[in-house]
């Protein structure tokens, strides 16, 4: 089962589209959401650049079964796209997509000397800085992305999100509950006086 979340960094006055304000913190002065749906990464790439534009830097990740797939964007700088767990010359159709958007070739050594480097420039909007040579081991081919992206996160200060957003409507049904049962209170005790 795939996993997407999506974390960024606070800043005030962020015009970012609800849920997104009200998310938990995943590491200093950064907030995230697990997202309810898994989006097509055609949607979920724009999703993650548009967050990072209103918030000057916003982080990504996709998490399929035997792959991870990030995002680092910023309000200034190009997304650097990563994909971990891959070996790119033994790609099924999905993993193929993801190496796609990465930029990565042959055996991908010089991608993932690249995409190191970048990721560690990105990296002065988290909550703690990388090195690319800290980065660069985590994108080796056939790694356990999962293992990766939790090393990556924990250099990065970040943390995943605990849990999805609430669907809108699973909120506005708990809200009626609790406007019903403080009505019917509010009933009682004018009743009550009359009395």
């Amino acid at each position: 089962m795939s996993v997407q979340w999506v974390a960024y960094q606070v800043v005030p006055g962020a015009m970012l589209t609800a849920p997104l304000p009200s998310a938990p913190e995943v590491g200093d002065g950064w907030r995230g959401v697990e997202l309810r749906r898994v989006h097509p990464l055609d949607q979920f790439d724009p999703l993650v650049e548009e967050t990072g534009f209103k918030s000057d830097a916003a982080f990504g990740l996709h998490e399929g079964a035997s792959f991870a797939y990030a995002v680092a964007t910023s309000r200034r700088g190009e997304p650097v796209r990563v994909v971990f767990g891959v070996d790119p010359s033994k790609t099924d159709a999905e993993e193929a997509d993801v190496v796609r958007r990465c930029g990565v070739t042959g055996t991908g050594k010089r991608w993932r000397t690249r995409t190191a480097a970048s990721l560690a420039s990105w990296s002065v909007h988290a909550p703690r800085r990388v090195t690319s040579a800290q980065i660069e081991p985590l994108l080796a081919p056939g790694s356990d992305a999962h293992e990766s992206v939790g090393t990556l996160l924990g250099l990065l200060g970040l943390a995943p999100p605990a849990g999805a957003i609430p669907d809108p409507l699973d909120l506005q049904d708990v809200a009626r509950e609790q406007l019903a049962v403080a009505g019917e209170a509010h009933r009682r005790r004018w009743f009550d006086r009359g009395r």
